[in-house]
């Protein structure tokens, strides 16, 4: 698609006249755009949709080697040859929009979701109820080990259950931006000992998340997922630097890689979510990672030319610590969110 800008004779901002033998994409003289916008809607659309992801052949052909070819677009960036394809980063931000807005929607308007999460939990430990943990959904087995379990323990559960009823009459009686001393009470009320700017800001957080429906608590994570996965990005290129750091490449061909990666695990993820609408007894997920793995197999073999034993012996390395990395990066997260 090749772009069909509405240009003026004159500049508008200094009123140079363009000439037929001059450029007439920027003005000369002040560096202007020369560039129409009053156009029609559809003309606007389009053209925010080409200079968003290039919406031609170049985003076809992106998608057909991201897809098909593990490791083939990375190479081809190593080589140089980046005109013909769209910008990783551009990629990354487009797949990574329309896998988040699926995942929302999806997540986002659950059955009785409007309704605080407090109530479940408060519903869900009285010891009646719990022979009921997960519903219709629950194993026959499952309901019957519970319901041993509560047969030969029915009084501890229904002490249990009044302490975490005191325990979230506790923490409803705490205000949004509560003050050090009512914090403090609610600490001491709890039988927390440590009273410092962490286990106070984790209370409040706690007792805010409490406080909210069970749709505003799963946008909530759908967002901080989304940051995490973009912190994790880079983090993943870094493990395959000191992974294969006998390769001698530089960091920057292992940031495109890690982005290629994660376009494709979020194009997977958004198949996965729209054939939910049509297969709700399917579980895709599990296939997707699946595909995940043996595409970071394939992509590594082809980037990095070794042989099918090292190659998996490096990739269960870099798994390995991707995993150590994700969980430190997801307690750092917690410990700021309660801090801030």
């Amino acid at each position: 698609m090749g772009k069909h800008l509405r240009k003026y004779p004159v500049c508008t901002n200094c009123d140079y006249a363009f000439t037929s033998e001059q450029p007439d994409n920027f003005c000369p003289r002040c560096g202007q755009e020369n560039h129409d916008l009053n156009v029609p809607f559809n003309h606007v659309a389009l053209e925010l949709l080409e200079g968003t992801i290039h919406y031609d052949s170049k985003f076809w052909t992106t998608v057909k080697y991201l897809l098909f070819y593990p490791g083939k677009l990375t190479n081809e960036f190593h080589r140089g040859r980046r005109m013909g394809y769209v910008p990783p980063i551009r990629l990354y931000v487009f797949i990574s929009f329309v896998f988040f807005f699926l995942l929302s929607l999806r997540v986002g308007h659950t059955k009785g979701g409007d309704k605080p999460l407090q109530a479940d939990i408060k519903v869900l430990t009285q010891p009646e109820n719990l022979t009921d943990v997960g519903g219709a959904y629950a194993t026959d087995s499952l309901k019957k080990e519970l319901k041993e379990v509560q047969e030969l323990s029915d009084s501890l559960l229904v002490l249990s259950s009044k302490q975490e009823e005191e325990k979230f009459r506790t923490l409803e009686n705490l205000p949004p931006n509560a003050s050090t001393a009512q914090l403090d009470a609610t600490l001491t009320a709890l039988g927390i000992e440590s009273k410092n700017r962490l286990t106070r800001g984790g209370l409040q957080k706690v007792a805010d998340l409490q406080r909210l429906t069970k749709n505003e608590l799963t946008l909530k994570a759908v967002k901080y997922f989304s940051v995490m996965m973009f912190v994790l990005m880079p983090v993943f290129a870094l493990l395959l630097k000191v992974v294969f750091r006998r390769a001698r490449r530089f960091y920057m061909e292992h940031l495109i890689f890690s982005i290629h990666l994660h376009c494709f695990i979020f194009v997977m993820y958004s198949i996965c979510l729209l054939s939910l609408y049509l297969f709700t007894s399917l579980d895709p997920f599990r296939w997707a990672n699946l595909l995940g793995l043996l595409y970071l197999y394939l992509g590594l073999k082809r980037v990095f030319k070794r042989s099918k034993l090292r190659t998996f012996f490096n990739m269960v390395g870099v798994l390995f610590l991707y995993l150590f990395a994700g969980v430190i990066t997801l307690m750092l997260g917690l410990v700021v969110s309660a801090v801030m």
